[in-house]
């Protein structure tokens, strides 16, 4: 066994140290080049592509050959050879365009066109293509490169420096550029990529990208080029694919023994999700034998500006053809930039249905890295399937260079120093930053008047009159993936002349082989203001803005002291928990001031007090409470990327589950709160791939107890009641009064549902479909008895803006409610797609 072994070692090793290669360029008739044509040893799916000018260079071992070219829209090209030794020969393949044959056949006005008959038994066959595999395995070649054709000067405010991208001066060349070779394994619903090699130009630790563009299957009825999330678009062969394309047969030829017939495909109507190209059906098997498809803005692409696909199959057995290479190539104009990118893998060593071991699949690792996969040298590299063309080669020196520059201590500490130096514009809009040495020390303060988050420090509402409220957050590294963070903040009120102040400490410890995994403890005490909802769903910024203007203040306050300590852990698989102790003392608050610049003396200012509440709490008055509060949370089916050194959870397309407990503990350092809550949520966003997507968060809760319940511990739904602009969608509602529906029912529900339609039906008017808005709609609901709920139901369009930017929402609601009330209006709001933007999430926190 082992002679045998080192005879095989022997063998692997002298076939690639005397394997020859083959090396030419690929053009046309008229030498032009013919971009990534496709070059492979005939009776096998071993082979190469081309670069993007037409030169290929392929490494085989001794033995005689016939290798084929070709590309789409031309005929074959082949020749045999043999190799003896290590030698290297030349020979460049000039193709001819194809020959198409037209049998003749006479057209009448009520006749199809003769494609018609082929796409249909293309569709009969659709499904035995695509169920046939039951496993597929492959050797991957990936490049990606993304290229500018022009760059700005500037970009808001900042000068783009050309010469860190590795471009020209007028902003030409090489953005992007990594390759990666790799073994990709599927087996039914389970798949997985093994990499073993990844070179990115200018960073020697980059990993690449962890999942290569999958092979995107026409055989499918909706086809995802933008993963499984996506609406998808239509295949020219899936079953309903007559309603929505024209064909036309543009004419067939003969390859290798088999009739190949060249479809042209047609959208039949504008911004419908469909391609427009060419597609080769094989006579008699019914597959695809090759495919050139492209997708624009009249087909609902929304991302880019255009995208196009080509792939190449070639047969494996009778019935069976495997994908031989994926080309996507992408074009981007943005305001003044100007971006193409491609996306280029070849296939070798296909297995078609053969075994593959239970352990490729262990542990739900989708994507694996080799131990040594970034650190290959640059020996490894010199026989690569698809040779660089020269920017890319220049790409590599240059970025390499850059990367050493940039890495340098000296540089890094001067652009530290070109980033902590003074904007004005900083102080007013946003937050400011500025790093220590080796930025192991970061400081950040809120802004004056807008800051991220609500987080302003000059705000304005009367019970305080015109307060400054500064906040600062101090980060220390302590060491990788670990950090002690400071938070401060204090607040005067130049009406009530308060003067609080409260600080939290806490440390934050990541695991290092497995970056989702962390814990985080710490305490906080001190004095401060807060809402009667711990949600904080009055936004201050809008509060001032109305209470000065229009003598409405939303802002219901009091002052309380507080001593806390917290504890929070994520496993990285999905489950996370936050438990948290306090103590507080809570102080209540009156108005001190009426001042508004309002005309209008007949519109009242509220208390600060609101009716709604004392009907249902214990007395408002000063009192001590003592609270422990849990959260669990779950979201199964997570895979992962395990990377060389570390792993990483995938997102789920799973719920989420979270289920919190609350506790007010009486007699305990002179509580009176006495309460037990409970809270349940199921929360999803899933894919109805054509048809859009549905969003939902249900939530269930109640009081087991309530012996002793004040304002700040009663049940809230988060209302609003701003000038227009939109609450947080999927746990809020639009038009509810604040405070007007607060409980301590011992049972309630909560629902928010939304139907995201993503193009369909807003396809089909004019306006909305050129500027690519979408339809949706769905409703709010809260309900605890026949004489306490409240409904909204509401139409809106989203995907409001201009090119990648489209965030922006609005919406048509209309309201009932117990109370009689009903209100309608629009509601403005930024639609971020799923991100999570609760400003308390990292510690449960709120101020």
């Amino acid at each position: 066994m082992r002679y045998l072994l080192y005879t095989l070692i022997f063998s692997l090793g002298c076939s690639n140290i005397y394997a020859g290669v083959i090396k030419g360029k690929v053009t046309d008739t008229k030498k032009e080049p013919l971009p990534y044509a496709t070059i492979y040893l005939e009776g096998t799916t071993i082979g190469v592509n081309a670069n993007g000018i037409g030169d290929y260079e392929l490494s085989i071992g001794p033995g005689t050959y016939k290798v084929v070219c070709q590309y789409i829209g031309f005929r074959q090209s082949s020749f045999n050879i043999t190799i003896a030794g290590n030698e290297t020969v030349e020979h460049s393949f000039e193709l001819k365009e194809e020959h198409l044959e037209m049998k003749e056949v006479v057209i009448r006005a009520s006749s199809e066109d003769p494609a018609y008959p082929i796409i249909r038994n293309a569709i009969k066959r659709r499904k035995f293509h695509l169920e046939q595999v039951k496993s597929f395995q492959t050797g991957i070649y990936f490049k990606g490169v993304m290229r500018s054709r022009q760059l700005p000067d500037k970009f808001m405010g900042q000068k783009i420096k050309t010469a860190d991208l590795g471009v020209d001066s007028v902003g030409k060349g090489v953005l992007y550029l990594t390759e990666s070779e790799a073994d990709y394994y599927a087996n039914g619903d389970k798949e997985k990529t093994i990499i073993h090699s990844v070179h990115e130009s200018g960073n020697p630790n980059g990993l690449g990208f962890s999942r290569f563009p999958s092979v995107i299957t026409f055989y499918e009825n909706n086809v995802n080029i933008f993963g499984k999330t996506s609406r998808g678009y239509i295949s020219p062969i899936s079953e309903n694919a007559l309603n929505y394309y024209k064909y036309k047969l543009l004419g067939s030829f003969e390859e290798q023994g088999h009739k190949i017939y060249k479809i042209k495909v047609t959208q039949k109507r504008l911004y419908e999700p469909c391609f427009n190209g060419t597609i080769y059906i094989v006579d008699d098997e019914w597959g695809i034998h090759s495919l050139n498809m492209s997708l624009a803005k009249q087909s609902g692409l929304d991302m880019v500006d255009t995208l196009k696909v080509d792939q190449v199959f070639l047969p494996l057995q009778k019935d069976s053809w495997v994908i031989k290479s994926q080309i996507l190539y992408f074009t981007i104009k943005f305001m003044v930039f100007d971006i193409t990118a491609s996306a280029v893998a070849v296939y070798n060593r296909q297995k078609l249905n053969e075994a593959i071991p239970d352990s490729v699949f262990a542990g739900k690792i989708v994507s694996q890295y080799d131990k040594t996969a970034n650190k290959k040298d640059t020996s490894h590299w010199q026989n690569r399937p698809i040779p660089l063309v020269a920017d890319e080669e220049r790409d590599f020196v240059v970025k390499d260079s850059i990367n050493l520059i940039i890495n340098d201590p000296k540089y890094k500490d001067s652009v530290r120093r070109r980033q902590n130096k003074f904007k004005p514009m900083g102080l007013f809009l946003g937050e400011s930053t500025y790093f220590g040495k080796e930025y192991k020390n970061r400081f950040s303060f809120n802004s004056l008047l807008l800051g991220l988050g609500d987080d302003n420090m000059l705000n304005y509402n009367i019970v305080e009159g015109f307060n400054v409220a500064p906040k600062v957050r101090w980060q220390h590294t302590v060491d990788t993936g670990k950090f002690l963070i400071a938070d401060a903040a204090v607040r005067y009120g130049f009406s009530n002349t308060h003067f609080n102040a409260i600080g939290r400490l806490y440390y934050t410890t990541r695991d290092r082989t497995w970056l989702n995994r962390s814990w985080m403890y710490g305490v906080e005490g001190g004095k401060y203001v807060f809402q009667y909802s711990p949600d904080n769903p009055v936004m201050q910024f809008f509060n001032t803005y109305r209470a000065l203007y229009y003598r409405l203040n939303d802002l219901k306050i009091y002052e309380r002291w507080e001593a806390a300590g917290f504890l929070r852990r994520n496993y990285g698989n999905g489950l996370y928990w936050f438990a948290k102790a306090s103590w507080q003392q809570r102080l209540p608050l009156q108005n001190t001031t009426y001042y508004s610049i309002s005309k209008n003396k007949s519109q009242a200012f509220e208390d600060n007090v609101p009716p709604a509440l004392q009907n249902v709490a214990s007395p408002w008055e000063q009192h001590n409470a003592a609270l422990i509060q849990a959260t669990i949370s779950y979201k199964p089916g997570f895979t992962y990327t395990q990377y060389p050194d570390y792993k990483v959870a995938n997102s789920s397309s799973w719920p989420r589950f979270s289920l919190s407990y609350q506790k007010g503990i009486p007699d305990l350092l002179g509580s009176k709160t006495d309460f037990d809550k409970w809270k349940f949520s199921v929360s999803d966003d899933f894919s109805m791939k054509l048809f859009g997507n549905l969003k939902y968060n249900l939530i269930t809760g109640g009081f087991l107890n309530t012996g002793y319940v004040s304002f700040p511990d009663l049940m809230h739904i988060h209302g609003t009641r701003g000038a227009g602009y939109a609450a947080p969608y999927l746990k809020s509602f639009q038009f509810a009064p604040y405070y007007a529906f607060s409980n301590k029912a011992n049972l309630y529900g909560e629902a928010h549902i939304e139907y995201h339609l993503n193009g369909l039906l807003s396809n089909k008017i004019p306006l909305l479909r050129q500027a690519r808005y979408y339809l949706l709609f769905g409703g709010n609901a809260f309900y605890t008895n026949e004489h306490t709920y409240y409904t909204e139901a509401f139409v809106g369009i989203d995907n409001i803006g201009w090119k990648l930017v489209r965030l922006l929402r609005i919406d048509f609601v209309q309201s009932w409610d117990s109370n009689m009330g009903r209100n309608s209006g629009f509601r403005f709001g930024i639609n971020l797609n799923g991100v999570e933007t609760n400003r308390n999430s990292a510690t449960e926190s709120e101020w």
